[in-house]
């Protein structure tokens, strides 16, 4: 293992020129993990980045650019546009980011020129932008670029500016220091002497509120900065801390998870932004394919329970609408909107993955009549007469529009993974009326009717039997969906992957069934599974786009979903890969993805999409899109967690099984984390050195079962009872799996030192091992042809 690099002189507060951090003293910094994680960007990289204040407003910029066209560019609050960028001065010589040596970091952004140096940080929840000027020099100056602010009017604080945009507030440009007077000047912008240390960049309602603001963090700055910094501290260290096997992949992983929590807001409640720039609102379908692998994978059940409220509270419960029951499909402070037929089957799936990772049945009771509704709502107003959820055009997640009016991918009005979204939110809305009606509580609901659940059963039993509608008759695979008149679309699509072997996985496997979706994921993969993501459409359709954005001959949402790539789809494209043990070729995927996050791009970030297919002479696609997509990062996160390590809890009234799937590939030797299982965690480390070994330690009040479950030329399971504080070992050894179990106190438990679980010896799992080796031999990535 290398060490990690942590860049010198970020934990010394205000950067200052590179003669002054040399004469500096360090000290120990308080957030070692964060400041490991800053990366230097290079001048040609000149790569994006972006924080938020974790309320509403976001800043974005471009490291080494000092006129930034994107209209999207500087800070934004509350979908609204305050400023577009800003230019430093220095004794009135502007200073160029091109010259400048940048760091970014989670936390803030270092730009160090030759005689003065810049730290630009956001504040948690306040509406204001620190930007620490150090220099040698005399006098600062920071003027506002761009067309979206007047200009300015000097006042005894500082310069007061409109933003057009949210021309009802008001912008406050002032010293850090107190009693530094100021100047405007129509070339330098604001200017004072460099004692100001830099300024703050105040947004408010009014003039009023923005000089409270302004007295608060004139008192507080520092500490506010240490909170912050301290926050995301917590996300990457102590019961979050990560060793992923190797320091990039670790670096990127955990990049990943600070990027992601930028997006975790409080504009409507508690929220996920779907993405920066232009999706800074709540998305359903976004926010529950999301939350997975930014809150639940962190046991952050309080936040996601908080997500889940925010939502239901915007529930449509008008009984005569169209869309009764359904969660917003976009939530933005301008209006709210319900046409999407997958956000409301996932708020409910994810509802109740929640109460079973947390045991939370107190939040299943608040919002059982939201699950009530919600499913009401369907069955009233969407099944067919063969019992399929039926839809709009653009109601499932490939939504573009042409002028709004056409669907640029129309899959009306049956998608496949429409039917099996609502055929697990069917099954997960009847346990949800189970837990909250359990016999723990002191009564049962009033609402609690058997006559409601015999409905859902058939209703459930009619969609799975209709099912069989979606077979090719020909080749057995699922097609992408069903038009109005009945006839198959037979695109190749990715949406097949999310209802590929609905029903799971231990039954028949080795039937002909289980064949066929090996052969269908096989096929799925090499038809659009590329080195850098998976396609939405397959390069041999004719309505096939080999780039997102191709300007002078089509527009792009006509490339959004008929050909570009999206990464949040590597998700169930590894996921379906593990569950057939093609581990390899998923893990090719993955550490491609962690890749990008690290080197291209956004600064520890995916994007929404990217290119299918190269542009002439390069051998890698572009990224397009948003340059930071929340279920991009939360696919990433949620396959290492579940799909690699294998991770799924289940908490139960009675008894609670922690279950390890195993399956990382060989080249990875050493991994240390953490799990968090309702209130308590799992430390778990597995290790390589000459033997396969795992290590689990039981954190937790009340007894736990783990199993496990890896696969070497055969597959090993084993199950044992944990107590509060116990620690167990698993080895794996010819013929079965050693294990050895510890007290809280260390001692061996008697009887159990040693201990050989043999290995099952069931003929249907041998013969599932030989079928998979045999369906995806010589498998490869999809590879490009620009017709």
């Amino acid at each position: 293992m290398r060490r990690r690099t942590v860049v010198a002189g970020l934990a010394l507060g205000p950067a200052l020129s590179s003669v002054t951090v040399k004469a500096s003293v360090p000290r120990r910094s308080t957030t070692p993990v964060l400041d490991s994680l800053a990366m230097v960007v290079s001048r040609e990289e000149n790569r994006q980045f972006s924080y938020t204040d974790k309320a509403s407003a976001y800043f974005h910029g471009r490291t080494h650019t000092d006129t930034n066209p994107d209209w999207f560019n500087g800070w934004n609050i509350a979908t609204k546009r305050i400023f577009h960028d800003y230019r430093l001065s220095v004794d009135g010589v502007a200073l160029s980011r091109a010259d400048a040596t940048v760091v970014v970091a989670p936390d803030k952004i270092i730009r160090s020129f030759p005689k003065a140096a810049e730290t630009l940080t956001l504040l948690d929840g306040l509406t204001v932008l620190v930007l620490t000027i150090g220099t040698s020099g005399n006098r600062i100056g920071v003027a506002l670029t761009g067309d979206i602010t007047d200009a300015g009017i000097l006042g005894p604080e500082g310069v007061w500016f409109a933003p057009k945009e949210a021309a009802s507030t008001t912008l406050l440009v002032a010293p850090i220091s107190p009693r530094v007077p100021c100047a405007l000047d129509p070339v330098h912008g604001i200017t004072c002497a460099a004692t100001a240390a830099g300024f703050f960049f105040i947004h408010a309602p009014s003039q009023a509120e923005a000089r409270r603001l302004l007295a608060r963090v004139r008192r507080g700055r520092v500490a506010l900065q240490v909170a912050r910094a301290n926050r995301m501290e917590a996300l990457v260290s102590g019961q979050h801390a990560l060793d992923a096997g190797d320091p990039d992949r670790t670096k990127a992983l955990l990049w990943m998870r600070l990027t992601g929590d930028q997006l975790i807001m409080k504009q409507m409640g508690t929220g996920i932004y779907a993405g920066l720039p232009w999706f800074n609102d709540y998305w359903g379908r976004d926010t529950f394919i999301s939350i997975t692998g930014l809150l639940f994978t962190m046991g952050r059940w309080q936040e996601a329970a908080e997500v889940f409220t925010s939502f239901a509270a915007l529930q449509d419960i008008d009984p005569t609408s169209k869309t009764y029951g359904r969660v917003p499909n976009r939530a933005r402070p301008d209006g709210i909107e319900y046409n999407s037929a997958d956000g409301t089957p996932r708020f409910i799936i994810t509802l109740a993955d929640l109460v079973a990772r947390s045991g939370d049945n107190a939040l299943a009771k608040r919002l059982w009549p939201v699950v009530k509704r919600a499913i009401d709502g369907l069955l009233k107003n969407n099944i067919d007469e063969f019992g399929l959820i039926t839809h709009e055009d653009a109601d499932t997640w490939m939504d573009a529009k042409e002028k709004g009016l056409r669907a640029w991918s129309p899959r009306g009005n049956r998608a496949v993974d429409v039917q099996t979204l609502w055929l697990d939110a069917l099954a997960f809305g009847q346990y949800l009326q189970k837990v909250v009606t359990d016999e723990e509580w002191s009564q049962r609901l009033p609402d609690f009717d058997s006559v409601w659940q015999e409905k859902v059963s058939k209703a459930a039993g009619k969609l799975r039997l209709a099912l069989k509608m979606f077979e090719h008759p020909r080749s057995g695979h699922l097609v992408d969906h069903l038009r109005p008149d009945g006839t198959q679309d037979l695109s190749v699509r990715p949406n097949a992957l999310f209802s590929i072997g609905y029903g799971g996985d231990d039954i028949d496997l080795a039937s002909a069934q289980k064949e066929r979706e090996m052969v269908q994921v096989r096929d799925l993969w090499q038809a659009l599974v590329y080195p850098w993501g998976v396609a939405t459409l397959s390069q041999d359709d004719s309505n096939f786009y080999p780039y997102h954005e191709h300007w002078h001959y089509y527009h792009k949402d006509g490339a959004y979903h008929n050909g570009t790539v999206w990464p949040w789809l590597n998700g169930i494209a590894i996921q379906q890969m593990i569950r057939f043990n093609q581990v390899d070729l998923a893990w090719a995927l993955f550490e491609n993805m962690n890749r990008q996050a690290l080197r291209e791009g956004a600064v520890g970030s995916l994007a929404e999409c990217a290119d299918a297919l190269p542009i002439e002479g390069a051998t890698w696609a572009r990224r397009t899109g948003t340059f930071l997509q929340a279920w991009s990062n939360a696919e990433q996160l949620r396959v290492w967690q579940e799909c690699f390590l294998g991770f799924f809890p289940v908490l139960g009234s009675f008894s609670s099984i922690v279950t390890f799937r195993s399956r990382l590939p060989s080249s990875v030797r050493d991994v240390r984390t953490q799990f968090k299982i309702g209130t308590a965690l799992i430390d778990a480390h597995f290790h390589i050195d000459g033997a396969q070994k795992w290590r689990f330690t039981w954190r937790g009040e009340d007894e736990i079962y783990l199993a496990l479950d890896i696969v070497t030329d055969r597959q090993l399971n084993a199950m044992q009872l944990l107590q509060s504080g116990w620690t167990i070992e698993f080895q794996v050894q010819v013929g079965g799996l050693t294990t050895r179990i510890f007290d809280a106190q260390g001692i061996a438990i008697e009887g159990d030192d040693g201990l050989s679980i043999p290995v099952s010896e069931r003929a249907e799992t041998k013969q599932r091992l030989a079928l998979e080796t045999r369906i995806f031999a010589n498998l490869d990535f999809c590879k490009p042809r620009l017709a």
